[in-house]
């Protein structure tokens, strides 16, 4: 039952991947052609990760008070009917909303899924099943922006649709799943904040990687852009980063499970710092491609660590409310990097790289301060 369960949550996420993927990198045309200006599109996108960040506890709250599968399935219920929400003749302001209805839905799956996934594994197993999953949204980003981008050559409208037929064939996946309601808890209840402070060697552990993707995702095609890239290559420039995470993501959650999370959350950022410091000093397109090949094989190996490690802090029965105050704080640390680093780019591009390698090393140190108490089994050693 538990690995039916496990695969069909990694077939889910793929779908929800995919969905998501044909949508993100197409709404700001989409947006364009509607008469949006560049600052309703920065205004969109920043509804979607502000409820997105905002919903992640009260969700792992439900799904641990509730279940996990009466939230998810509103979760993907909600995803699907608002990508048919695209489909409406909407004032181009309206979809300011419409994004960030959808942000909190698509944030509230996260900590039940997450959540779900840390009560049916055996502990010193999580970090493989939690790399799987990070294949499936790895994989996501693979197919989704082609196939996409392919469709909306002939119509845009049909990419909404066929992103809610994605949602829709997950929500009929996820009905099909048994047993997936935590069990209760006789404990006192655990608040947030309790599990903030409980987390939070390995919040700033992970703060580096988080401050990454926000600065990165908002940075690399300009840099791109500014070294010569055409649209092509820096599409190329993103296949070739995820199709190293896709395949190597398990590998690494399951070389944390053997070796210790720790080393590895460290290890990648020591190489995220590395090549971060690296890209401002290369002019060459075919080389910051070859160089994105390389570096996703370690920039974000850590992750699935990262997630397992917090499952096995967290207390009995607050698996899914755990993960969602980790989930809110990384989303708040990437959209501070989006912030900050687009902030720096404007006034010079080495700069926002450079601060970059500079987070992910002060993360890295984070991990030589004495740890008072230990929540890790004990043959976790850093």
């Amino acid at each position: 039952m538990h690995r039916r369960t496990l695969w069909t949550l990694y077939a889910v996420n793929f779908l929800n991947a995919i969905g998501m993927w044909f949508f993100l990198p197409l709404l700001p045309i989409f947006l364009g052609r509607r008469g949006g200006s560049g600052a309703l599109v920065g205004a969109v996108v920043a509804a979607g990760l502000l409820s997105n960040a905002a919903i992640r506890y009260p969700a792992g709250w439900a799904a641990d008070r509730f279940g996990t599968r009466p939230v998810m399935l509103a979760a993907m219920a909600a995803t699907a009917a608002l990508f048919l929400a695209y489909l409406l003749p909407l004032p181009a302001p309206a979809f300011i909303l419409v994004r960030f209805v959808q942000g909190g839905a698509q944030g509230a799956y996260w900590p039940a899924a997450n959540g779900l996934l840390a009560e049916i594994t055996p502990s010193q197993e999580r970090g493989r099943v939690f790399g799987f999953m990070q294949s499936t949204n790895m994989a996501g980003m693979l197919i989704g922006p082609a196939i996409g981008g392919f469709i909306a050559l002939f119509n845009l409208g049909i990419v909404f649709a066929v992103a809610a037929a994605m949602s829709a064939v997950a929500m009929v996946a996820l009905v099909t799943l048994q047993n997936v309601r935590v069990e209760p808890s006789d404990e006192a209840p655990v608040h947030a904040l309790h599990i903030a402070r409980r987390l939070l060697p390995l919040i700033l552990l992970g703060a580096g990687t988080s401050y990454m993707i926000g600065t990165f995702d908002t940075i690399w095609p300009l840099y791109m852009t500014y070294r010569g890239a055409n649209t092509f290559a820096v599409g190329l420039s993103f296949v070739a980063f995820a199709l190293p995470a896709m395949l190597l993501s398990s590998p690494a959650g399951t070389l944390g499970d053997r070796f210790g999370p720790r080393r590895l959350i460290v290890v990648a950022l020591l190489f995220t710092a590395f090549f971060a410091a690296l890209y401002p000093f290369v002019t060459s397109v075919p080389w910051l491609i070859g160089l994105g090949l390389v570096e996703g094989a370690f920039t974000i190996s850590g992750v699935p660590s990262t997630m397992a490690e917090v499952s096995r802090s967290a207390e009995p029965g607050h698996q899914a409310r755990t993960q969602g105050v980790l989930q809110t704080v990384q989303t708040l640390l990437q959209i501070l990097g989006a912030l900050i680093g687009g902030a720096l780019y404007t006034l010079n591009p080495t700069s926002a790289f450079l601060a970059m390698a500079a987070v992910c090393l002060l993360a890295a140190s984070t991990a030589l301060i004495p740890r008072v108490t230990r929540t890790t089994p004990a043959t976790e050693v850093l």
